[in-house]
């Protein structure tokens, strides 16, 4: 069905990297949710509040909320879709994050309403009445919601979007909560005894965890969330792929939206090869990571003399005996000066951040390694403890 309304309702369907396809797909997904959370909410107030359910018509209000958070999702679409600007050179697309928190904080707030309706129920009970017409409602709201489920996820997939699958998330709690509701509503027709209350506190606290996730989630997004380490391989490993690179460090990736990603990374190559050359393979590189990934990428040429130096001595003993520490701790940019006897060395020294040593205890240590083969010898470290290591193969 997704496949088939994309066809039907998106110019260049294919085409996901375009901006206005982009912006389609979301406004597509957007609107179908809209009109559904609409009927839902209509349908299951008609019958909660006829039968007198508060557990039915918090289940309605959940739906009225998820209309609202489509709304907003839709609005967070539209206004990251704007192209950059003079003061936005970067472009919108984190408006997309913020019409998630905001999507979450509505469903917060539903979920805090329906805890008060449902503690209400609670403190004055009253067996609500049962009616097939109900329960028809009811499983008919779980089959609308499994589609719509399927729908949000293929299209958050089909674009890359966060909003969009934490959406499908919704949804598939939503036919949990529903299925709660149905199946309490049955077991009190058959026992006797008044659960709306209970049920209606359940859903609540069902609501108010998703709401807390969705929360977690889009200010991860939007404070700078870690790459994941399979992104930052698969970037490593295609620059390493590329003939003539050494080495590489210092990978930076920054998220600003979907679509909307930059990074940086030092590339070391041999000092003895011709720069101009360099400079044309790190450029081609770079125009790949763009044409394929979408990734807009700067690479800096760190050249490396592949001589037999003290410099280059004295890095692979770093590397060596840092790495009884952690085999992923790496040494770059060394350089190696000499006055008479006095001897100053400067190296950026990478060290994960799991590692759990005080940064002062770690220069020490790096200090005393090089000080055992040059006594005495002033060191100035820099402690790296970004995104990527240099993993050993």
């Amino acid at each position: 069905m997704f496949r088939y309304l994309a066809a039907k309702f998106i110019r260049d369907h294919e085409r996901t990297d375009l901006p206005r396809v982009r912006l389609a797909y979301g406004r597509l997904a957007s609107v179908t949710a809209v009109c559904a959370n609409g009927l839902l909410f209509l349908a299951k107030l008609l019958v909660g509040l006829t039968a007198g359910s508060v557990a039915v018509v918090a289940d309605g209000v959940n739906n009225l909320s998820d209309a609202a958070s489509n709304v907003v999702s839709l609005l967070g679409f539209r206004l990251a879709a704007r192209p950059a600007d003079a003061e936005h050179p970067y472009g919108h697309g984190r408006y997309e994050y913020l019409a998630g928190l905001t999507v979450a904080v509505l469903i917060l707030a539903a979920g805090v309403e329906l805890a008060r309706s449902g503690l209400l129920r609670l403190l004055h009970p009253q067996q609500p009445a049962f009616s097939w017409l109900m329960a028809a409602v009811l499983a008919g709201s779980m089959a609308v919601k499994l589609w719509m489920m399927v729908f949000q996820r293929d299209a958050g997939r089909r674009i890359g979007s966060e909003t969009l699958i934490a959406t499908a998330a919704d949804s598939r709690n939503d036919v949990i909560a529903t299925a709660v509701v149905l199946a309490g509503m049955v077991a009190g027709r058959l026992t006797g005894h008044d659960l709306d209350g209970w049920l209606g506190l359940g859903v609540a606290v069902f609501v108010l965890a998703s709401g807390f996730s969705l929360v977690r989630e889009t200010l991860d997004q939007l404070l700078g969330k870690m790459p994941s380490p399979e992104e930052i391989e698969s970037i490593r490993k295609r620059i390493l792929a590329c003939p003539g690179v050494l080495g590489t460090h210092d990978l930076m990736l920054h998220d600003y939206g979907p679509g909307r990603r930059f990074a940086s990374a030092h590339v070391e190559m041999a000092a003895e090869a011709d720069p101009a050359v360099w400079h044309q393979t790190l450029d081609a590189l770079a125009r790949q990571f763009l044409e394929e990934e979408g990734l807009h990428i700067l690479f800096q040429y760190d050249p490396i003399s592949q001589a037999d130096t003290a410099e280059n001595r004295l890095r692979d003993h770093l590397t060596e005996r840092l790495g009884v520490i952690d085999r992923r701790a790496a040494v770059h940019d060394l350089t190696l000066e000499r006055d008479g006897q006095d001897v100053s060395v400067q190296f950026d020294c990478y060290i994960p951040p799991e590692v759990d040593i005080p940064e002062g205890e770690l220069r020490r240590i790096a200090e005393n390694i090089v000080r055992e083969l040059y006594p005495g010898a002033r060191c100035r470290i820099t402690l790296d403890r970004g995104y990527m290591a240099p993993p050993k193969e």
